[in-house]
């Protein structure tokens, strides 16, 4: 492994690449790096293929091209019902992606922008190192739970923003970051990472509030938002009372 990570192509998937190195299921983000609705169905793809896969015992995400992500690519129309779409593209990813009971972690060996972020920081744990930029520059909402990862995970250090994570070698991280994984793969991180976020629901819905208050609001989406809140509460009060 390099610090510019090598991904082989797989059939059948243009914006990731997969392959198991030892025990370790690397997912490479392909250049341009966008999490598109592409991106986020083959995301779901490979994490279902390591789920059931007993030669993975942990998963590490990365970049290419010294980009980890740019961020969010929303659809080029104005309808909510692609919006909506979207989203729910994105909660469902989120919900694969802490739902696996192995080990995951993220190597931003690179520049990482805005929901990028969000991504990595999904991550058990973060690997990085001098070469790793973040850029956030408020283009976009705040999603996949960066709402509360960033504040939890990101610090302002002599003016540079940095991450609470694991630092690599400059010139060996994905070296680096591969041997950290294999160390750190038998800790029960699943188990920790349902404790991490223990209003996921409402945290879903607060940021699909502000994705399509940002990109467009039309008429009937608040109601059809306030209804699905009203019956995730509901949900929640008759699981209170079994």
């Amino acid at each position: 492994m390099t610090h510019k990570s090598s991904a082989p192509t797989v059939d059948g998937f243009r914006k990731i690449s997969f392959w198991r190195e030892e025990s370790v299921g690397v997912i490479t983000i392909l250049a341009p790096g966008y999490i598109d609705n592409d991106m986020l169905d083959e995301m779901i793809r490979v994490l279902s293929i390591a789920a059931v896969d007993e030669k993975v015992t942990s998963v590490l995400v990365t970049g290419s091209n010294y980009i980890f992500s740019r961020g969010l690519k929303v659809p080029g129309s104005r309808i909510y019902a692609d919006f909506r779409d979207y989203y729910r593209r994105i909660q469902s990813f989120l919900l694969f992606f802490m739902a696996l009971e192995k080990p995951i972690f993220s190597a931003i060996n690179g520049t990482v922008t805005d929901n990028g972020l969000s991504l990595a920081l999904l991550a058990d744990e973060v690997f990085y190192s001098d070469n790793s930029k973040i850029i956030l520059d408020n283009e976009e909402p705040t999603v996949l739970m960066g709402t509360v990862t960033v504040p939890e995970r990101i610090r302002m250090v002599d003016g540079e923003l940095k991450i609470d994570g694991i630092e690599t070698g400059k010139e060996s991280m994905m070296e680096d970051a591969f041997k950290r994984t294999k160390q750190l793969q038998n800790v029960s991180f699943h188990r920790a990472r349902r404790k991490r976020f223990p209003e996921t629901e409402r945290v879903l819905l607060q940021e699909e509030l502000d994705f399509l208050d940002f990109y467009l609001w039309c008429e009937g989406c608040a109601e059809e938002l306030d209804g699905r809140n009203k019956e995730d509460k509901t949900t929640s009060n008759d699981k209170s009372r079994t």
